[in-house]
C-alpha cells in the first residue's frame, strides 16, 4: 500500500471558525431597504461563486454585493467590507494545530485547499509552505469539482491514494474520495484519532 505524503486541509470551519456576521450585520445597517435584504437570507444570499474563482477582482465584488444589499457604491466603502469579512475570522482550532503539528513530525506535508475569499488570504499564513496553498481563485475552480482535486494532485506529483484530504462539508470529502483520496469529514474532537487511524491504515 502506498505511504500517505500529504494531509489536505480546508480552511474555513477547519482551520479556524468563520462566520459571515460581521459582515451581514454591516450591510444590514447600509440597506435602504431591509426588509428585502432580510428576505434574500442577508449577505448569505449572495453569490461569492464569481469571486471565489477570480473572475470578479475585490473592487468588483463589492459592487455586486453593494447592489444586493441596496446600498451605494463608493470607492471608501471597500475598506469598510474587507474589515468586516476579517472580523468573520475566529481564533485558529488548536485541535487542528495539535493535528498539523503531528504530521510534521510525520513528514507528511500540510497542504491547504480552501475556496477562498481572496482578501482573507492572510489568514491561513503560516500553516504551511506558499507552494503547498491552493485556492479557488487561482485555480479557477470550486470544491467538489472533482477537477480541483486533480489539479492539486498534478501539482503535488501524488496518486491519489497518497493523499487525506479534510473538510467540513461532506459534498467536498465524497468528491475527494471518488476519486481515491483519503477523506475525512472534519470534527474537532475527533480529527486527531481519524487521521491517526487513516495513517495506521493507509
Amino acid at each position: 500500500m502506498n505511504k500517505i505524503r500529504y494531509c489536505i486541509f480546508d480552511v474555513g470551519q477547519v482551520c479556524y471558525p468563520y462566520s459571515l456576521e460581521p459582515l451581514n450585520h454591516y450591510c444590514y445597517e447600509k440597506s435602504q431597504n431591509k426588509n428585502k435584504f432580510t428576505s434574500k437570507g442577508g449577505v448569505k444570499g449572495f453569490d461569492y461563486k464569481p469571486f471565489m474563482k477570480g473572475e470578479v477582482d475585490f473592487s468588483e465584488f463589492c459592487r455586486n454585493l453593494c447592489a444586493f444589499c441596496d446600498f451605494a457604491y463608493v470607492p471608501e466603502i471597500e475598506t469598510e467590507i474587507n474589515e468586516a469579512m476579517h472580523k468573520g475570522v475566529g481564533e485558529m482550532y488548536p485541535e487542528t494545530l495539535k493535528v498539523i503539528n503531528f504530521l510534521k513530525h510525520q513528514n507528511i506535508e500540510v497542504c491547504l485547499l480552501s475556496n477562498a475569499l481572496p482578501n482573507l488570504a492572510n489568514t491561513a499564513t503560516g500553516l504551511t509552505r506558499r507552494k503547498n496553498i491552493f485556492v479557488s481563485y487561482e485555480l479557477g475552480l470550486l470544491k467538489p469539482d472533482v477537477k480541483i482535486y486533480q489539479q492539486v494532485l498534478q501539482k503535488l506529483n501524488a496518486l491519489p491514494e497518497e493523499v487525506i484530504f479534510v473538510d467540513d462539508k461532506l459534498k467536498n470529502v465524497e468528491a475527494a474520495k471518488s476519486i481515491g483520496i483519503h477523506g475525512i469529514v472534519f470534527d474537532k474532537n475527533t480529527i486527531a484519532q481519524e487521521i491517526a487511524c487513516k495513517l495506521k491504515s493507509a
